[in-house]
């Protein structure tokens, strides 16, 4: 192995660590600065040091044990989540009321929602991309305050193109803390938990659509008189600022959270993924003083470093390091050199492209592609058709009640359009409230037949639920069967949820989030754009069209591995 001196002088070897600043050196990726320090610096057999000892990640984690830490962050988390999904919510039980208010047509509503989904579809692919460079916690509190910020700032705007710009931006905050935040908890959890504590997770995302339904129930209707506390005397824009309460709160709090130890790892920060394993374990186990091992090192290069005590039993692991790098090995390609900071601001869009560029490569390449593509298009038939209908499921529920029958059969008297009661919104709040047993149901079962096999049913009771609002015949029928849609589309989206995390590895499992989650928001904004232009016109469109779309997800389904209890790579 080549060792480079800090100076620049290449052909020399150094003849002892101690003349190697390991603040000048990085190394390439094969091994961290950190793992070579502690390597190098505790000379004593591993073998024989029980208290203190040296051991791979995995193991290490395994230690921390389960128990208070994973509660806390799945409130830290499930409020992130809710806040994503009040972010959607908001806007589909605003859409009566800025018509009203702002004079907007269909189209013009339908915008509003595209959007969104285009902010999320840029956010998501972004930030999930730049988790996998530049850690999980900072990306989310960004993002969160990003969605936050511009989501108060649309409820003071006064032009509809201003809200446009202004829902756009906070669309791209909230497309990028739902991946990446999904990611970070995940990297928290032992594998038999996992799917449990991923699909409690996920069950925050009903507790947002909940408290959205019941916000609007509380403030929208024209009846409860709320006009002098609102921006302009309109409430739907003190209901705005009040849905994005929970992203600036949750962006708050995630300062007071360490990054995610799996993370540091990969990226060779191994001491402070030490330290965070250490906090979680002071927390899982406050009885115990101890944490029983004193560093970290990746499994390739522990069995390397095993393989070599065995030829050579009376060197210590840091003595066999020095050995390396003052003769080299070839099972160890590490080359130290100094570090280059970059200042140039276009250097640095520049090293975001490129991360961009090889992450993407990664999601795709070798065994995963197969993998890769059927989770395409899952992403894109679960997001099509649920954004879809969840987004116009309480116009579909106005037009039963203002015609007293099929909100289909209702397109003759399409352009005359009443305000949204109060019952309106007790209706959503009854059909977001479906999702509780989808998600108890999940969390139960889940570690037991894996993400897999609830996928292909719930793909494929979710598609017959929605071509039965085809033929309902009056509101209660549409209640009713959106009830069943929402039960089962939570279903797809908690599996998906678990099996995501564990498809793919630590460098690049937020980019396929983010990737994955890109994909889904341009799916969004397909089935949007459909709904929107038919939904005055004859809704059987869109909803068939939602229920085939449902049905392939289901067949798609069959071709993605069963990742039940699997370690995560």
């Amino acid at each position: 192995m080549t060792t480079v001196n800090p100076s620049g002088n290449s052909d020399e070897s150094y003849s002892s660590y101690e003349e190697i600043d390991k603040s000048e050196l990085t190394f390439d990726g094969s091994i961290s600065n950190d793992e070579a320090y502690l390597l190098v610096n505790n000379d004593d057999d591993d073998d024989n040091n029980d208290n203190g000892a040296a051991a791979t990640y995995e193991e290490a984690f395994q230690a921390t044990g389960f128990g208070k830490w994973q509660f806390l962050l799945l409130l830290q988390c499930g409020w992130a989540n809710a806040s994503d999904a009040m972010e959607i919510m908001c806007i589909s039980l605003t859409i009566s009321s800025l018509r009203e208010s702002l004079k907007l047509s269909s189209q013009q509503l339908t915008w509003l929602v595209i959007v969104l989904f285009l902010g999320m579809m840029v956010g998501g692919y972004l930030w999930g991309t730049l988790a996998d460079s530049w850690g999980r916690r900072q990306i989310v509190i960004f993002s969160l305050a990003i969605n936050g910020i511009f989501g108060v700032g649309s409820a003071f705007a006064r032009s509809y193109h201003v809200i446009l710009v202004l829902r756009f931006f906070s669309g791209i905050g909230a497309g990028g803390s739902l991946p990446v935040c999904f990611s970070y908890f995940s990297e928290f959890q032992p594998k038999e938990k996992r799917g449990a504590m991923i699909s409690a997770l996920a069950t925050f995302w009903m507790a947002g659509n909940l408290l959205t339904a019941g916000l609007g129930y509380a403030i929208l209707p024209s009846e409860r008189n709320l006009h002098s506390i609102s921006p302009f005397g309109q409430p739907w824009r003190f209901f705005i600022i009040m849905c994005a309460v929970p992203s600036i709160s949750s962006s708050l709090f995630f300062i007071l959270m360490p990054e995610s130890p799996k993370f540091l790892m990969q990226k060779g920060r191994n001491v402070e993924a030490l330290n965070v394993l250490k906090r979680v374990f002071m927390m899982n186990h406050p009885n115990k003083a101890v944490f029983p091992y004193s560093k970290i090192v990746s499994e390739r290069h522990q069995s390397i470093f095993k393989a070599q005590k065995c030829e050579n039993p009376s060197l210590s692991y840091s003595q066999l390091y020095v050995h390396h790098l003052r003769y080299g090995d070839k099972r160890l390609h590490c080359i130290c050199r100094p570090k280059r900071l970059c200042y140039s601001v276009v250097g640095f869009f520049v090293s975001i492209l490129d991360s961009i560029k090889h992450q993407v490569m990664a999601v795709c390449a070798g065994a995963e592609r197969i993998t890769s593509v059927m989770m395409v298009v899952i992403y894109f038939c679960i997001a099509f058709s649920g954004y879809s209908v969840s987004m116009w499921l309480p116009t579909l529920m106005e037009k039963a009640e203002a015609f007293s029958g099929s909100p289909c059969a209702a397109h003759n008297m399409s352009h005359q359009h009443k305000n949204a009661t109060a019952q309106v919104y007790l209706d959503v709040l009854i059909d977001c409230a479906a999702q509780l047993p989808a998600n108890i149901f999940t969390i139960l079962v889940i570690d037991i037949t894996g993400g897999k096999i609830i996928l292909i049913i719930s793909f494929i009771a979710s598609g017959v639920s929605v071509l039965f609002m085809w033929l309902v015949k009056n509101k209660l029928q549409v209640v009713i069967m959106g009830a069943v849609f929402n039960a089962f589309s939570t279903m797809v989206w908690n599996a998906l949820d678990v099996v995501t995390p564990e498809m793919y590895e630590t460098s690049v499992r937020a980019s396929a989030s983010g990737f994955l989650t890109a994909i889904s928001r341009i799916a969004s904004v397909m089935g949007n754009v459909i709904f929107g232009l038919y939904v005055e016109e004859d809704c059987s469109v869109p909803i068939l069209n939602a229920s085939i779309v449902l049905f392939i997800g289901g067949v798609a389904s069959f071709f993605i591995p069963n990742t039940k209890h699997i370690t995560l790579k």
